[in-house]
């Protein structure tokens, strides 16, 4: 799928001193399961000035979601910084892990494709807590009847990603085209908990690795 986004009003959504390292699409597009009232969902990894950081000025972990319109589409974008990325990654959360390895890079660099490799490479048990702790969320927000549908749909998607996971060491973004009901959701909700018990993953990534990855990013952006 290819998508017409403009880049170079997006990367002004974040403070003109901070470099975009990459943007990534992802929401219902990341997982192929879009319909022709669906948001782009785009995620912005952005990086601080180094020098910034050392003279202990403030910066923004975050930018905050901005919605808007363009081009008869509706694009929801928020911005995260690298430094903040790298810790989310440690923690093994999973909207951190989609942030990089999406299959749908907006604007692709060298950067993510490490930083994609090095998540790949660090799969682990760990990330169990935050699969779940979606699934549950989506399960819940079912109960809205204006979303009916929704929420078990996401659920599933969220819990066999969860579970190719902690089982084969993988990533994979494989949509869910049915309508499941609530016995198929908390079914696959004990499924997701027995894959992670008989996971044979480390338990947490190696968080030396991502640290040193960090830490030659500020270098290198500090020499420029």
């Amino acid at each position: 799928m290819k998508l017409c986004v403009d880049l170079q009003e997006l990367t002004e959504i974040a403070n003109n001193r901070m470099k975009t390292l990459f943007i990534s699409c992802v929401g219902s597009h990341m997982w192929g399961m879009q319909s022709p009232e669906s948001d782009i969902d785009l995620v912005m990894i952005y990086i601080a000035p180094t020098r910034a950081i050392l003279r202990g000025e403030s910066i923004s972990p975050t930018v905050r979601q901005q919605i808007t319109a363009r081009g008869g589409e509706i694009y929801d974008t928020l911005g995260w910084e690298m430094g903040h990325l790298i810790n989310q990654l440690i923690k093994g959360n999973v909207n951190a892990i989609w942030y990089v390895c999406s299959p749908l890079i907006i604007k692709p660099s060298f950067i993510q494709e490490e930083l994609s490799a090095l998540v790949e490479a660090n799969l682990c048990r760990q990330t169990y807590h935050s699969i779940k702790g979606m699934a549950e969320s989506q399960i819940k927000s079912e109960e809205n009847p204006r979303i009916a549908g929704k929420g078990y749909k996401t659920a599933l998607r969220t819990m066999n990603f969860g579970i190719k996971l902690l089982t084969e060491g993988s990533i994979c973004f494989a949509p869910v085209l049915h309508t499941p009901g609530a016995e198929e959701v908390i079914e696959k909700l004990r499924r997701l908990e027995e894959a992670y018990v008989a996971s044979r993953l480390p338990d947490r990534p190696d968080e030396d690795a991502f640290r040193e990855f960090l830490l030659r990013l500020r270098m290198d952006e500090m020499a420029r």
